[in-house]
């Protein structure tokens, strides 16, 4: 008898915390926005993601704030004001249930390196490779690479790696995209980001 109860409590017990796992879903984001990124200066900025149902969000960037309304599937998205280049600012993402904060954002260029083998090189593939490798002291340079996972179909998701640019770094990153953003960085004297998705 004693036996049955405890069973009938400890049903009880994982019936109550499944129920409270389903009723209370956090917000979440896709893998793209993170520490450490940087945003595109001069143009709406992009937010979105994951939420209950009817659940209202709040994005906080600086000093700008907007809110939006998860759909019935769950998604949520909005469009924060052009900011000029700059940072490092905070992002903050508010839900009913959790809170999710994003440091050391910064604002400048993002350009999106693509391509086939001509973009697959690595910096850690070059001639002077040694060379390159030792100066790229470049920590408003933010490299992001993104994994490798083909799809039919295209995605409001992604996971990757961001790394700040750095000796240690950006060896195993696109020649090119480097190249190209140490450039745009150089000219322009503002933080570039450099997604990679080969």
């Amino acid at each position: 008898m004693r036996g049955k109860s405890a069973l009938r409590a400890g049903g009880t017990i994982l019936a109550v915390c499944c129920l409270v796992a389903v009723g209370a879903a956090d917000v979440k984001l896709p893998g793209v926005i993170g520490h450490h990124m940087v945003l595109q200066r001069e143009m709406p900025v992009p937010v979105w993601g994951w939420a209950d149902p009817a659940e209202q969000v709040t994005v906080t960037l600086g000093d700008q704030s907007k809110t939006a309304t998860a759909e019935s599937a769950g998604k949520w998205s909005l469009k924060l004001d052009p900011l000029k280049a700059g940072g490092p600012l905070e992002l903050k993402v508010q839900g009913k249930n959790n809170a999710v904060k994003f440091t050391d954002v910064l604002v400048g260029e993002v350009w999106l390196c693509s391509g086939q083998s001509n973009m697959a090189m690595s910096v850690g593939g070059v001639t002077n490779k040694d060379a390159e490798m030792a100066s790229a002291d470049y920590p408003k340079i933010r490299l992001y690479t993104v994994d490798r996972k083909p799809a039919a179909e295209p995605k409001d998701n992604c996971r990757g790696t961001r790394r700040l640019c750095s000796p240690k770094t950006v060896g195993s990153f696109s020649a090119a995209g480097y190249f190209f953003g140490r450039e745009l960085h150089k000219q322009l004297d503002v933080p570039v980001g450099l997604p990679d998705s080969t």
